[in-house]
């Protein structure tokens, strides 16, 4: 029975992650499709439309905003934009958030906003250290200049908590943030084989 069950659960370590990750991408292009899907369908008719239309303008359509805002001109007027929706009461509570958690994406913005540095921050009382990413050097509404703000992330993406930390006792660790999140996210565990 020892064996039996030894090999169900081999089998389920394989099927699982498969099963997990081929729904995830069916749930996302369903979600995706469905954006543009019934306009398409409105301009060239239910027999012209190709079901897979509605991705595939979607990728135009965020690549052809990302143009926009890469050119000086219109990238002002989608500055001037996103600046009046984060003033907007109600938008802002749902807007802010998303965009500062876009923020954490390695490279999407610029150095100013978001020093893209990984650091150890030591919670001595439990004997432990925690790995997260510097997200303010200065905290100015609590007027201290020897803390910084430190988001760590939880493992296998169940959120995260922000620490407010003195810089002596966090220490900076040479490794880019992409990798240390995917570390994080992945409890370590393809720690070894990535550095193969």
């Amino acid at each position: 029975m020892k064996y039996l069950n030894q090999i169900f659960f081999k089998g389920l370590i394989v099927v699982l992650p498969i099963t997990l990750t081929f729904y995830l991408l069916y749930w996302a292009s369903i979600n995706i499709e469905s954006l543009f899907a019934s306009m398409i369908r409105l301009l060239l008719g239910q027999d012209l439309y190709i079901p897979g239309l509605g991705i595939v303008v979607t990728i135009i359509f965020v690549f052809c905003v990302g143009l926009l805002v890469n050119n000086y001109f219109t990238g002002r007027i989608l500055s001037w934009l996103t600046q009046f929706l984060e003033k907007m009461p109600l938008i802002k509570a749902i807007y802010n958030p998303l965009k500062d958690l876009m923020a954490l994406i390695p490279g999407r913005s610029n150095e100013k906003e978001k020093p893209q540095r990984v650091v150890l921050v030591q919670l001595e009382h439990l004997g432990v250290e925690v790995m997260g990413l510097v997200t303010r050097e200065s905290l100015d509404e609590i007027k201290d200049p020897s803390k910084v703000s430190v988001y760590v992330p939880f493992s296998y993406m169940l959120g995260g908590m922000t620490l407010i930390v003195s810089r002596d006792k966090m220490k900076i660790v040479d490794i880019p943030v992409d990798q240390a999140l995917k570390l994080s996210v992945t409890a370590w565990i393809k720690a070894q084989e990535d550095a193969r």
